[in-house]
């Protein structure tokens, strides 16, 4: 069964999604789908999902609503680390940071990855070099996205 509200295709197979930083909301509200970069690998989380509690790594965060019967993204953005929650129908991300595609300069995150995969070959594979590499990667990938395609 399903409604339209504001233009939005609202369903019982649904689940409402906060997506916050302590200075700010980022997102609020219905989705269809919400892919998170869990620290013990990807997280797809569908409506009726089991509870579930887990930290987050630096990457990709992605939301899926549907909207006028397509669905489509209402956020792609980078998060750099944090708790996903998932109860009752539920997600609640609390980000440390979150970056979003229209703050990301392409250049300065294709230099800022040549600089992290530098610093990858010449110490190792650091927690700190590890973090650059992962969030230079995030950062290109949601830019890309908004630029329309996969270059």
């Amino acid at each position: 069964m399903s409604t339209l509200d504001n233009g939005n295709i609202v369903n019982r197979h649904m689940m409402h999604v906060l997506v916050a930083t302590a200075e700010e909301e980022v997102y609020r509200g219905n989705a269809l789908r919400v892919v998170a970069p869990g620290t013990a690998g990807s997280l797809a989380i569908l409506p009726n999902h089991a509870p579930l509690l887990a930290t987050i790594r630096a990457g990709v965060l992605r939301i899926d609503c549907c909207h006028e019967k397509q669905e489509q993204r209402c956020l792609h953005v980078v998060v750099i680390g944090g708790f996903l929650e998932v109860h009752a129908n539920n997600v609640t991300i609390l980000a440390d940071a979150i970056e979003r595609a229209h703050d990301i300069d392409e250049a300065r995150a294709q230099k800022a990855l040549h600089q992290a995969q530098s610093e990858v070959q010449m110490t190792g594979h650091t927690e700190r070099t590890m973090l650059a590499l992962e969030v230079s990667l995030a950062r290109l990938q949601v830019v890309r996205q908004r630029l329309g395609g996969n270059r």
